[in-house]
């Protein structure tokens, strides 16, 4: 016979939409203000949405047509956004791609005014500035990024952000492919040896959910009985009876804050393949936690 999930709520469970993020900032709140929060929590999400777009501009592989401006823009952001070191370099750049959407429209974008224009070819042209100034880092990105506010200042021709950069296929040089591909790799087998060393379960999320599920394996005749679970805002704990580890599987503060109200348990499978399942939901999504527990402080 099949055996049916036991939920332990018997109120529906309600989904938070994603706010700012599922990183624990309480060991932060003493020392920092709410102002450096903020901003610290916009860095980790741009840096995560980086990363996201590296992988899928991977898969599709090198292209063979010229770019657009924005797309020009767009990677180079990306590419800047993906590291802490250079996540500042990105600043100006999207800050020029905003100042040549103003004037757009759905569907082909118009001409960008000259006073934008020229705005933002002056910050295409400071952030040019500090790559140089790096001298050993980004030499296909400068040149890139050259020809873009080159473009910018030729008064001569109308530009949009649709326009074709002559030339530029891709803004990164084979050196910042490599970084990248091996950062990404590197940052793929840490989250991997975390979660394994972390304790006695699967931890999964999804970018930008607010869903957090956690599978937990028990002894083959776990009953619904045996199980205790209590889902507090920061915290969880766990105790299964005739599991290896007491008095409690899981008993610590979590990596960052739920509703415990929308959270809930279930037994699945059977046999070996007994496990408990615990389904959370962030109080805000965007920022993967990446594990279940806080680091201890």
């Amino acid at each position: 016979a099949t055996l049916q999930p036991s939920w332990s709520h018997t109120s529906p469970r309600r989904t938070r939409p994603s706010l700012c993020g599922g990183l624990s900032l309480a060991a932060m709140a003493e020392h920092v203000t709410h102002e450096d929060m903020l901003a610290y929590t916009a860095q980790l999400r741009a840096q995560a949405s980086a990363k996201e777009k590296l992988h899928i501009q991977q898969e599709l592989g090198p292209r063979t047509t010229d770019m657009t401006l924005a797309e020009v823009l767009d990677e180079a952001i990306t590419t800047m956004q993906s590291d802490k070191f250079w996540i500042d370099l990105a600043k100006p750049l999207a800050a020029a791609r905003q100042a040549l959407s103003g004037a757009g429209t759905p569907g082909a974008l118009p001409p960008a005014p000259t006073a934008a224009r020229m705005r933002a070819a002056e910050l295409l042209r400071g952030c040019t500035k500090q790559i140089v100034e790096l001298k050993h880092y980004f030499h296909t990105e400068l040149q890139a990024l050259e020809s873009a506010a080159a473009m910018l200042e030729d008064e001569s021709r109308e530009v949009s952000l649709d326009s074709l950069v002559d030339g530029v296929k891709t803004t990164r040089s084979p050196e910042t492919e490599a970084a990248l591909a091996k950062g990404l790799d590197e940052t793929s087998r840490e989250d991997k040896a975390m979660k394994a060393a972390e304790g006695p379960w699967e931890f999964i999320e999804t970018q930008d959910k607010t869903e957090v599920t956690v599978h937990v394996p028990v002894p083959e005749g776990t009953g619904k009985a045996d199980v205790k679970v209590v889902f507090r805002e920061r915290s969880l704990t766990v105790r299964v009876a005739g599991h290896a580890m007491q008095p409690a599987v899981i008993d610590g503060e979590l990596t960052g804050k739920v509703d415990p109200d929308s959270c809930g348990w279930t037994l699945e499978g059977s046999g070996a393949s007994r496990r408990l399942a615990l389904e959370m939901e962030k109080t805000m999504g965007g920022i993967m936690w990446h594990r279940l527990l806080a680091v201890a402080r």
